[in-house]
């Protein structure tokens, strides 16, 4: 039985989702810097949920095999993270966000080249979709039809592929026996550590443009946010299952693109069919034959 309770964590998923292509567009205009985004999100995050999991008594740690497989986690996310922070900063966050949203039929077509899945007419259609979708937007962005190609919306495309390795790396060596939050403790923490030397590196705070406080207000805002979002996460798949967690990508996509339009603006009646394209995409790679019990 879904609950007020399920239903409004449901809710919140989807719209901590839909938040995130706004706020990389909003740190990139206010001159905060992708390793900076990364390393304070990074041990925010994963300081907070090792708090909780403490409180809960969920052993956060979990030895040498847990804390590999979030180094793994860490470096596969961190750089299509770091990427998505910086395409950000040169593709509009709608058109980011559809982008983005097309990972769950790419990791169908990764899984089903490596033979984890089986091929089925619905989930291939999906695909055909997906990528009809994403024709739409590239070929009617400003300055397509005259052969003005935007390399950045092109090279965005990789994002949804780099997301469905990282897919790919957590669902083959997840550790036994160890809690979801435990793994986001370790990948989190992970995340900002590795990006910490770059930072030093090419971005020293030291040296770094002033920021302002709003800037940094908007990165402690973002911690909590994905806190909130990992705990909503993992109580859906224990309580309700992965096929009903998932459906929030409904909620999401749209609600990206309606932020991003109320923030940035940039609408055109080519963008909203790439959208409904893209929603019939994910509606049939989800449902019916395609989803499976928890």
């Amino acid at each position: 039985m879904t609950t007020p309770r399920h239903l409004s964590l449901f809710v919140a998923l989807g719209l901590f989702w839909g938040m995130s292509p706004s706020l990389y567009r909003y740190w990139g205009e206010a001159g905060v810097a992708v390793t900076h985004v990364i390393v304070i999100t990074g041990l925010g995050v994963g300081v907070a949920l090792a708090l909780i999991c403490q409180w809960r008594g969920i052993d956060w740690w979990g030895g040498r095999r847990l804390q590999l497989f979030g180094l793994g986690c860490a470096a596969l996310m961190n750089v299509p993270f770091g990427l998505g922070l910086w395409f950000a900063r040169h593709v509009p966050p709608t058109e980011l966000a559809l982008i983005i949203s097309t990972a769950p039929i790419v990791n169908y077509l990764v899984a089903l080249v490596t033979r984890r899945e089986s091929a089925t007419s619905r989930r291939l259609l999906a695909i055909l979709l997906g990528f009809l979708s994403t024709a739409i937007l590239v070929i009617t962005r400003e300055g397509m039809l005259s052969g003005e190609v935007s390399w950045w919306l092109v090279a965005s495309f990789l994002l949804p592929v780099l997301y469905a390795a990282y897919n790919w790396f957590a669902a083959i060596w997840w550790p036994p026996r160890v809690h979801a939050m435990a793994a986001g403790v370790a990948e989190s923490i992970w995340s900002g550590l590795l990006a910490l030397p770059v930072l030093l590196l090419f971005a020293p705070p030291w040296a770094a443009a002033p920021i302002s406080a709003a800037a940094y207000g908007s990165l402690v805002f973002a911690i909590a946010m994905w806190t909130l979002e990992r705990i909503a996460f993992f109580t859906l798949i224990k309580e309700k299952g992965a096929v009903f967690t998932v459906q929030a990508v409904y909620l999401a996509t749209p609600s990206a693109v309606v932020i991003a339009l109320a923030l940035y603006g940039g609408a055109d009646i080519w963008l909203f069919v790439s959208l409904a394209v893209l929603m019939a995409a994910l509606y049939l790679n989800n449902t019916g034959s395609a989803a499976r019990p928890a």
